[in-house]
């Protein structure tokens, strides 16, 4: 049935029309009827009618101030005009409104009765060409959705393409993008959905292409390639102006050139959106990851990874300690690579680094009293390690919370840095220390400390060392400790190698300098 509302500021008139005309045989129904267009305006919010009959002349908001306003507020209604003989020049300016006609007071019934019927036709004409056009969108959302996803059965190249030639999308060029809503899970599919409609009015609108969703992904069928850096960054901007504040990834997979390939490329975007952790930020990705180690790099054994990831930490522990901060982001950049090349997805690098940084960390609050507010900070920070959308951030603020919680030990000249690397032999001596892992923290060659040592101390480096083994020896020896136990606490692998140490510097073996 088609829904009338009748607004007229004449009781008589809104009565008279209701009665006299055959509404129910026309297939229509007045639902309801209003004094003025202020009235009007509540009741056609609350009605929905398809039709307005309404007086031109009416107190409070006359018939085209009623028309203007529910025009401009996009209301789509069909309008009869009711206007008396002097105000038949008046009415004609509701023609730009697109009123369908204007009858003169006293109303006819006849007159009526056949408006009501031309305006009933064409509302019927315009539902049925609504419905062939929802009918349109359905069929070819169907038939560009089973081109996106790859069928079971591969279909024969002229099926497709005259399917394709029905659903008008036979074009000469396909570019899949897929947009991928960075929103809880529960959100996603209506996220996705909120999306395409955003941008079905830029996509559609300009003949881009269309615009469906395959969920969680709002996907784009573009009709023709993005080629170059500048058509990719408008279309990132057009999707970001479209999300709103919603975070979002966007990839592309690439330029393909018949119907049956289409799903070829949706199959790279979304491997590109997978692979989003390793890429560019804020850019369309292509179907290569921007982060990508060399192939031809050897997986090595689960023992040796452990040993490359114990010496990641050693590197980073100790030029922190010594206060090279130049080095510690190329460390974990080298880290990051190495963990590509073990063939690590995202998941499992977050995990590597939570165990570096982790590991870090207590090296370097070893022996310290942590304040509440910094073991806080330290679990904010851990905890935070799984939630970066990029690789690039991940990097970035491990480097920053590495360096803000190592110690205050930014070199000043080289008798501050000398002091350090003392300090540093003195606390360390149990590690395998050698002079060329010094020199690389602290940006030296190895000849050069060396020599900067042997002027400092008087003694070359090995030798230092190994006389704070000793003196550190002799302690634990006169507390009663077995020699082997000695040799293993002081550094050295080998107790035969210890006992010559040993002699060397204090002319007696171990044994015998317990038991004088």
């Amino acid at each position: 049935m088609i829904k009338v509302v009748i607004v007229d500021d004449e009781p008589k008139l809104r009565q008279g029309l209701q009665t006299l005309i055959p509404w129910e045989s026309l297939g229509c129904i007045v639902t309801a009827t209003a004094a003025n267009g202020k009235e009007a305006l509540e009741v056609i919010e609350e009605k929905a009618p398809d039709v307005v009959i309404v007086d031109i002349r009416m107190p409070v908001m006359d018939g085209l101030q009623l028309i203007e306003h529910l025009r401009s507020g996009g209301h789509h209604l069909h309008f009869i005009i009711l206007s008396g003989y002097a105000d038949f020049e008046y009415a004609k300016q509701a023609i730009k409104y697109g009123v369908f006609g204007y009858l003169l007071k006293p109303v006819d019934i006849d007159e009526m009765t056949s408006s009501i019927k031309r305006i009933r036709e064409r509302i019927e004409e315009e539902r049925l060409q609504e419905e062939w056009r929802k009918r349109e969108v359905i069929n070819r959302d169907l038939y560009l959705h089973s081109l996106l996803v790859p069928q079971e059965k591969t279909e024969d190249p002229a099926k497709l393409r005259s399917k394709a030639i029905e659903a008008d999308l036979l074009w000469t060029s396909y570019e899949v993008v897929a947009v991928y809503p960075r929103v809880s899970e529960v959100d996603r599919s209506d996220v996705a959905y909120q999306l395409s409609n955003g941008l079905k009015a830029k996509i559609e609108g300009q003949m881009m292409g269309l615009v469906t969703v395959i969920p969680p992904y709002t996907v784009l069928l573009l009709n023709a390639p993005l080629r170059g850096r500048e058509r990719r960054e408008i279309l990132h901007n057009e999707i970001r102006n479209a999300a709103d504040n919603v975070r979002f990834v966007a990839a592309t997979g690439g330029a393909v050139s018949a119907p049956e390939d289409i799903c070829k490329s949706f199959l790279k975007a979304q491997e590109a959106v997978k692979q989003s952790f390793f890429s560019e930020k804020n850019r369309l990705l292509g179907p290569y990851p921007f982060f990508s180690p060399a192939l031809d790099s050897p997986r090595l054994s689960a023992d040796k990874a452990e040993e490359t990831m114990e010496e990641f930490i050693f590197r980073l522990y100790y030029s922190l300690e010594v206060g090279n901060q130049t080095v510690i982001l190329p460390l974990l950049n080298e880290a990051a690579a190495f963990f590509l090349q073990q063939g690590q997805d995202e998941k499992s690098i977050k995990e590597s680094f939570f165990f570096l940084s982790n590991a870090v960390i207590h090296k370097l609050t070893a022996g310290f009293c942590i304040e509440l507010k910094e073991t806080e900070e330290v679990s904010r920070f851990l905890n935070g390690i799984y939630q970066h959308d990029h690789l690039h951030d991940l990097l970035e603020e491990t480097y920053r919370f590495l360096l803000a919680l190592a110690k205050d030990s930014e070199p000043r000249g080289k008798e501050q840095e000398f002091k350090k690397m003392i300090d540093f032999i003195h606390s360390h001596y149990t590690d395998n220390l050698k002079l060329e892992t010094l020199a690389g923290l602290l940006n030296y060659s190895t000849a050069y400390l060396g020599q900067l040592f042997k002027n400092k101390t008087g003694e070359y480096f090995n030798t230092y060392l190994d006389r704070v083994r000793i003196h550190k020896a002799k302690e634990l020896l006169d507390q009663g400790m077995k020699v082997y136990e000695v040799a293993e606490s002081v550094g050295y692998t080998s107790v035969n190698y210890f006992y010559s140490k040993f002699k060397r510097y204090e002319g007696c073996s171990p044994s015998e300098y317990r038991n004088p």
